[in-house]
Order: structure tokens, then sequence, then C-alpha cells
């Protein structure tokens, strides 16, 4: 009997002692981001200096946000590396995700200035506007267009500047997937259309430079977000009202350069924006 319980009591306290070095280094590895950020430093590659695996990763992005979210907002979630020539490039064989923050909304900022970011990237998606908070796993598609209120186009830019050009997917995720601005066409709603036979073309100075399709995510846009609702959920945070979600590239990710985009969505819908030095 009284063995049994000083088993179960060593047990516990071995647990508690292994999960307290490793919390501690999760804050440290966290900070090390954060004090990047505040500096306007390149993302540091983590995997250099400690081992990190995907699941470590995302608890350095929690506390690397949470980090974040004493000057910001959660605005809403992002998919990453939606298709499988992306995630193969990474030595993975899943999507991966993270928070987008208010600070990042540049929708009303025509002229980006490209001198504050290490590798900014620019990347034509799908949007998903809630309209109600999502707190639990979504079961089907059925279920999930319950919650969105509205379907737009975006434009992510994400900045990929990592202080050593060759980075990792658990140093991707834990530097929260890049995540930096966004541009939303507010003007148009895709609900009701097939977004999964959506076509855009991207064109720099007249040139296009990029094209694709609605199921170049995961084959399929609302599968794509019920895959991001679900590990968005898993993994602890809550999906609010008008939050946005996105689904990852339709195309290439393409290396922003000074000049000025357009972005085409079918016929209808386009975003111009401009990049100067």
């Amino acid at each position: 009997m009284y063995n049994l319980l000083f088993f179960k009591a060593f047990v516990l306290i071995s647990c508690v002692l292994t999960w307290v070095p490793a919390m501690a280094q999760i804050n440290a590895l966290s900070l090390k981001l954060f004090q990047a950020y505040e500096n306007n430093e390149p993302i540091p590659n983590l995997s250099r200096e400690s081992s990190i695996d995907m699941s470590s990763a995302y608890e350095i992005q929690a506390a690397y946000v949470k980090l974040r979210l004493t000057k910001d907002a959660v605005a809403g979630f992002k998919a990453g590396l939606t298709n499988s020539e992306s995630q193969a490039s990474f030595g993975i064989n899943r999507p991966i995700f993270g928070v987008l923050l208010k600070s990042g909304n540049f929708s009303s900022m025509p002229n980006i200035s490209l001198k504050k970011y290490h590798h900014l990237m620019v990347e034509t998606e799908i949007g998903f506007i809630t309209k109600k908070p999502i707190k639990q796993t979504v079961n089907s598609v059925t279920e999930l267009k319950s919650y969105i209120g509205k379907v737009v186009p975006v434009i992510e830019l994400p900045d990929v500047g990592f202080a050593m050009r060759s980075f990792t997917a658990p140093e991707l995720i834990a530097g929260n997937t890049g995540s930096t601005g966004y541009i939303i066409h507010q003007g148009i709603d895709l609900y009701n259309e097939d977004i999964n036979s959506l076509t855009v073309s991207l064109l720099h100075d007249g040139v296009i430079v990029n094209q694709g399709q609605g199921e170049d995510a995961m084959g399929d846009q609302w599968e794509a977000l019920r895959w991001l609702v679900n590990q968005v959920i898993a993994h602890g945070w809550i999906i609010e009202k008008d939050n946005l979600l996105i689904t990852g590239a339709l195309g290439d990710i393409i290396s922003a350069k000074p000049g000025t985009y357009r972005a085409q969505f079918n016929d209808g819908a386009q975003i111009e924006f401009n990049f100067t030095t």
C-alpha cells in the first residue's frame, strides 16, 4: 500500500520537475521572439539553440502572441502550408496555423513601406468573417457555414525574415507563421459563390506574377476552413464574432518588391496596393 503511494508520488513529482523546466524554456524562447519583434530584428532561428518540435512550437507561439497582446488584439487566424508541395518543402505532411493581429490590418494603407520588414511576402487568399463566436469543434461544413457571415478576397503579407535564411516548420510556427499584415476587400461577398473554382491573378507593375484558384487550399476551401477552426479550438483559442479566418495561399507565395500590385479575383473584385522602398 505504502509502496504504491510512494510510487504515485514519485511519478507526480517527476512530472512536475519535468514540466517546470519545459515551461521555463517556452517562456524564454517566446520572450526572445518578442524582443526581436520589439527591436525590429529578424526572427530568431530557435532550433539553433534548442530542440523544438511541432507541439512545443505551438506552445511557444501561444506564449509569444500573448506577449504581443499586451499592446494588440486578436483579429483572427490563418492557415499556412495548405498544399502538399509547400508542406513537402518543410518535410511535414500537414498544414500549420497562426494568429492574425489587429495591428496587421493594412486595408486602408494603399502605400506600404518595405523598410521595416525583413522578407515580406505576398499571398492571394480567401477570407471568412465570422458572424458569431466558435468555441467548440465543428463537425461538418454545413455546421461551419452557420458561423460565417461573409466570404471576402484577401491579400496576406507575411514576413518570413529569419536571422538565418533556412528555417524549419517548428521555427515558422513558433514565430506565429510570419503573421504580419493583410488587406481585406470588404466590398464584395463570395459566400454564395463556388469559391473552390474562384480564379485569381496577381500582377506586379502590369505583369502577371502569380495565378491560383480556390481549390489550392487543401483541395476545398470549406474543408480547409474547418481544419483551421478545429485546430485553433484544439489549441485553446476562441474564435470571436467578426474574426477573419484565412485558409492559405492560392498559387505561389511571392516576395514583395517595390511597385504596384493588383490582385484580380474572378472577373470582379480587385485589390490594389503599392510597396515603396
